[in-house]
């Protein structure tokens, strides 16, 4: 039938259509319908049919500097297109909407978005009806396009973009439900469904709190967390925030993630712990949820409505939920709320359970302030008593069951609190609860969880520790309890893992270390299956280079203890330092009482400036706080962690250490490091009796001494220190000796070197005075620890002598395992430049005398082993990785003090200790017999680690890229009981196959020297970075297609492995390129010379759903016996459509 309807009448249907589609509580028309009817044709056509003077219309509305679109469909919304010249009569725009209008006697007055006052001159002489209409009908066309920004201010009227709402739930000061957004109107969110908080505010009081919050979420959108729901977005609709009409409510909405799995109370109540198996997952995920909690503390931020409700669960891989606090950055509206709950002063009810005692002196705090509740401030404490209530929750739910904890919630859920304020002790069913979790986790590990959350969360505010201390206790009991119970393919190691990956295993963060079994990924994270980012998903977004700082910061973060049992034994065969003169302290200073739990205390650096003069003490934190990069109108504040003083604006990491001096012996600074904040000269006999301790406690208490046996392979030379002179000695056949390894960067030739010409002069006496100074320095430490013999790679190798350097550089991992100690010219970029003597000045300090007549230091932090170990030059040079994984134990001489790293941790030479998770693999004095302890997949993610690691590290001849790391590959053979050669395992066959580049570059061929031949499937003949391919476990099926034989079993003439497989053919289009296929070289081919073989693919899905771990190969240039050869070209990501039925069985070299 034909449509005889005229344009202006289509246009009108269309828009009833539009608006009885899109009216999910607020109707607005999306904008894929505007845009085609403000298009020039679609106007004209309107007018041409409904207004004499259309030509001059239609110019007026597409007037650049007063465009008039909006407001011609407007018009036209009303149905009587003769009153548009009225609405552009005048200058009256696009930009002036929205309007409100008001009737003054017989006139019509109107406010628009730009100008406030009202006026009487925009339309000129306008109907009260006319201007009415116009009013009713902008809204529709006014929705907002969220993007490119978080915040957004509507004015009251202005619809959101919502094609769909659930039902809403009243939570506290808020309504929460579900939304869907059209599309076209959020195009970078990739989310079907958001959380939607809305919040009605109108009072002076709750619009503070608004602007406040708003600021606060602008910050936590910024922090990665894997346990934060994170902001989508914001906005308000109403007055001006600024200029507000208290009469007139206005709307706060925040818009969230959803979690269709619903809150953790849910899912206590609709699942069960029958077999124990949710055990694991709970430790992991409490780990996580502290985590979460030390990275808020670290910028200043508290939640203030820990609960149930607010801690939300999202699907993880592993099939148990991720979960994930939400109402971060709400804490003054859960101030607000809560004060008015038990105020009894609003209907709006939510559980009062979890409130801390504390909380009835902060009710007491904003009464007396006469409601000005913004000014009352949360302690650090408050939300860790709510997570412990939490955790004795998850507690009764995993050990008394889901029905026990149904009974509990019902006998709870009339708004009881944990806290008995009247009686000032725990709630009597909480009591009970514990009572019966005594029971049950009697002879359980899970017996030291109830007694950390019993005497560390539960407790009064001044005695609860805080969320860095719970999750590291937290850590060990999940450890231990996995250790016991994990099934083999779900334990993994706590490893850093390096480049894009270890972004993904540690976010944000750390020592905020992502938890085991913490699985699962943010939505709209996630990426179809066959893309190559699967390879090294990142937790914090490439572009993001804050969070990526924030996040390296915190994941080098290393627990610093004191070593207080080594000091007393250390000092009592010292002589102790003299007295020393108090400190002059301002007034301000005096005040601040170090040695109380937790203290905090804060000052301006401009105060600090101007104290300094007159204050020792204000004078040290002037000079940290320029050095933390602090303007003068700054704030410094700190918190006391145990032996240091923390920086809150730096991530809380140390900045300041305590030190108890040791002549005084004295009760209230247990806390502090015995010791002195200065030390001892270079070469000192003080000095060398702390070598000696370390190493005598480490020979007779923690047995990380060498194995002394004449079947021990000593190194073919050694050089003999005597007393006064120094020789090479030859040593293949003698008994054991004990000797040192020295660790060092050439940075060029040493200025002498053993060669073929004065080896025979060298085994009589080494010219001493022309040895560099790295050498000269070294020798003085060997005889400083009474050690008859040295090792250094340039004077025991014969540098000229190929066939002698081969040799050697084989056994390198031997002479470091079995060195007596390493020493490691840490500081020291080049041969000669020292390294006995630290390269910093000392650290200033002051000297407190406190009431119980103890001496407290307060010095500056040295202790930044990242900085003065992990990052220094020698660090990164690919020989030194396998010098200090295979050394027992290593003095590190780096350019502000002495490390000494053994299994047993990092002993700094100020005597406080170190420790890092993520370290102790070079810790291991028997590397990597640790590992055993771990199951399938700790192993395969410690030699990807490894790996991963040492092939960003750097090479004066990249050509030793496959020699020096062969003693760690021969180590990690055996202990692996597994063939290894060039970087590949028999038994991990496929999983060290799916190495590959990065995203950001290409890797380049080696040119090795004649004989010297790296197979191409080997990462070894690449020069350039790596990463592996992130498949999960027991989730493959790993093929056949691919074993690796030794050359001579097929080809006379080879002497290297070579890999057996059935090559197949491909199906690839050039968009495959880019999302499925990783070459390894920039000139790796092109489509049509790519065949694959296939290394394994999913289970438990769809054949067409599949994805197939690919080795892509390539015909090579050269020939092998008269054959074709293939070599590897990269890796890829496929389905089984790209894959070819087909396949030949071939060689690839």
């Amino acid at each position: 039938m034909t449509d005889t309807r005229s344009k202006f009448e289509v246009f009108l249907d269309d828009c009833d259509e539009a608006e009885e589609k899109y009216k999910a509580g607020e109707t607005f028309i999306p904008t894929t319908i505007i845009e085609p009817m403000i298009a020039p044709e679609y106007i004209s056509g309107i007018l041409e049919g409904e207004c004499e003077n259309h030509q001059r219309l239609n110019e007026r509305i597409h007037d650049q500097t007063r465009p008039a679109k909006i407001i011609f469909l407007i018009v036209a919304r009303s149905g009587n297109l003769g009153i548009l010249d009225k609405f552009l009569s005048g200058n009256f725009s696009d930009f002036d909407l929205p309007i409100e209008v008001e009737r003054d006697r017989l006139e019509c007055k109107v406010r628009t978005v730009r100008n406030g006052n009202l006026t009487k001159d925009l339309f000129g002489n306008m109907k009260w009806n006319d201007a009415q209409a116009f009013r009713d009908n902008q809204w529709p066309f006014l929705s907002p396009i969220f993007k490119d920004r978080f915040e957004f201010e509507l004015k009251r009227g202005i619809p959101l973009p919502l094609v769909e709402r659930g039902h809403s739930i009243i939570s506290g000061f808020s309504t929460v439900c579900w939304v869907k957004m059209h599309p076209d109107h959020i195009p970078k969110i990739k989310m079907e469904r958001l959380a939607m908080k809305k919040m009605d505010f109108g009072s002076e009081d709750e619009i503070k709190f608004t602007n406040k919050e708003l600021k606060n979420l602008i910050r936590i959108r910024e922090l990665e967390h894997l346990h934060l729901v994170r902001p989508v977005l914001t906005c308000t609709r109403g007055e001006d925030l600024e200029t507000p009409d208290p009469s007139k409510r206005n709307e706060a909405f925040f818009f969230f993630p959803w979690a269709d799995a619903g809150d953790l109370d849910s899912f206590w109540k609709k699942s069960s712990n029958e077999n124990g198996s949710h055990i694991p997952w709970m430790l992991g995920q409490m780990v996580g949820l502290c985590c979460a909690l030390e990275l808020l503390r670290d910028v200043n931020c508290r939640h203030g409505d820990l609960k149930p409700a607010n801690i939300l669960c999202f699907a993880g891989k592993s099939g148990n939920p991720v979960l994930k606090i939400t109402d971060v950055g709400l804490s003054k509206f859960h101030i607000l709320a809560t004060s008015k709950r038990l105020k009894g002063t609003t209907a709006r009810t939510t559980t009062k359970r979890y409130i801390p005692p504390e909380f009835d002196i902060y009710l007491r705090d904003i009464e007396s302030s006469q409601g000005r509740s913004e000014d009352i401030e949360l302690s650090r404490e408050f939300d860790i008593w709510s997570l412990g209530c939490i955790f004795i929750e998850f507690l009764i739910w995993v050990k008394l069951g889901q029905d026990e904890y149904k009974k509990y919630d019902s006998v709870m859920s009339d708004d009881r609190r944990f806290w008995d304020s009247e009686r000032r002790t725990l709630n009597a069913t909480v009591k009970e609860r514990i009572k019966s979790l005594e029971a049950a986790t009697a002879g359980d590990d899970l017996h030291k969880l109830l007694d950390l959350i019993q005497e560390s969360m539960l407790v009064p505010k001044e005695e609860r520790e805080n969320a860095f201390l719970i999750r590291k206790k937290l850590e060990v009991i999940r450890d231990v309890y996995g250790e016991s119970s994990s099934p083999p393919e779900e334990t993994r190691l706590p490893l850093d893992l390096t480049g894009e990956q270890d972004l993904q295993q540690n976010h944000p963060q750390h020592s905020l270390e992502t938890p085991k079994e913490s699985e699962g990924a943010d939505l709209g994270d996630v990426a179809p299956p066959p893309n190559p980012s699967e390879l090294n998903t990142m937790a914090i977004p490439p572009n993001n280079a804050a969070a990526q700082n924030q996040s390296a910061k915190l994941q080098d973060r290393w627990a610093v203890t004191i070593d207080n049992g080594f000091a007393r034994k250390l000092f009592s065969h010292s002589a102790l330092a003299p007295p020393r003169e108090n400190s002059q302290l301002c007034n301000e200073c005096s005040a601040i009482r170090f040695w109380e739990p937790n203290v905090e205390f804060s000052g301006s650096v401009k105060g600090f400036l101007s104290r300094s003069s007159s204050c020792a003490l204000c004078n040290l934190l002037y000079v940290v706080s320029r050095k933390l990069g602090l303007g003068e109108d700054q704030e410094l504040r700190f918190v006391r962690n145990g032996p240091t003083l923390n920086s809150i604006v730096a991530h809380n990491q140390p900045v300041l250490s305590l030190f108890s001096d040791p002549g005084y012996n004295t009760n209230d600074l247990g806390f502090a490091q015995v010791g002195y904040p200065a030390l001892p000269l270079p070469e000192s006999p003080q000095r060398y009796r702390l070598f000696k301790s370390w190493i005598h406690t480490c020979d007779n208490e923690h047995g990380h001494a060498p194995e002394v046996c004449d079947t021990v392979r000593m190194p073919t030379r050694l050089i003999y220190v005597g007393e006064f002179t120094e020789r090479l000695e030859e040593i293949k056949d003698a008994r054991f000796q004990r000797y040192l390894a020295l660790s060092h960067c050439w940075g060029g030739a040493p200025s002498l070197r053993t060669l073929t010409n004065n080896i025979e002069e060298f085994r009589k006496e080494i010219p001493h005075d022309h040895l560099p100074l790295n050498f000269q320095e070294a020798i003085r430490v060997t005889r400083g620890l009474k050690i008859p013999y040295l090792w250094i790679d340039s004077l025991c190798i014969i540098q000229d002598d190929y066939k002698d350097w081969q040799q050697e550089a084989s056994r390198m991992g031997q002479v470091f395992s079995n060195a007596y100690c390493t020493i490691a010219a840490t500081s020291a970029a080049t041969s000669n430049e020292g390294f006995i003597t630290p390269k910093t000045d000392p650290a200033p300090s002051v000297a407190i005398r406190t009431p119980y007549g103890g001496l407290l230091h307060i010095s500056e932090f040295l202790e930044d082993l990242h900085q003065d170990l992990e990052l220094a030059r020698l660090n990164t040079r690919g020989w030194v990785m396998q010098e200090r994984a295979l050394s027992r134990r290593t003095l590190h001489f780096t350019k502000t003090q002495v490390y000494w790293e053994c299994g047993n941790g990092v002993h700094c030479e100020r005597l406080l200790k170190l420790s890092n998770p993520q370290s102790s693999l070079f810790e291991d004095s028997d590397f990597p017999r640790s590992i055993l302890k771990y199951y399938k997949g700790g192993r395969i993610t410690l030699f990807q680690n490894l790996y991963q690691k040492y092939s960003r590290l750097n090479f004066s001849r990249i050509s030793d890229r496959p020699v020096a790391i062969l003693g760690l590959e021969k180590r990690l053979s055996a202990v692996l009981e597994t063939r290894g050669v060039f970087g590949i395992f028999e038994q991990y066959l496929a999983r060290s196959l799916l190495w590959s580049r990065p995203e950001e570059a290409f890797l380049t061929h080696i040119s090795f020297a004649d004989g010297i031949v790296v197979p191409s499937w080997s990462w070894m003949a690449y020069e350039g970075p790596i990463t592996y391919a992130n498949i999960p476990f027991n989730r493959v099926e790993w093929s056949n297609e691919c074993v690796l034989s030794s050359g001579g079993e097929t080809d006379a003439n080879a002497e290297w492995p070579v890999l057996k497989v059935v090559a197949r053919d491909l199906t690839l289009q050039k968009l495959d390129m880019l999302n499925k296929v990783k070459l390894d070289e920039k000139s790796g081919g092109d489509l049509s010379s790519l065949r694959g073989v296939v290394l394994g693919k999913d289970k438990d899905k769809e054949l067409r759903d599949q994805l197939h771990y690919v080795l892509l190969i390539t015909q090579s240039k050269d020939q092998r016996g008269g054959k074709t050869a293939y070599v590897r070209a990269g890796v890829a990501w496929l389905l089984h459509h790209n894959i070819g039925s087909g396949g030949e069985e071939i060689d690839i070299y």
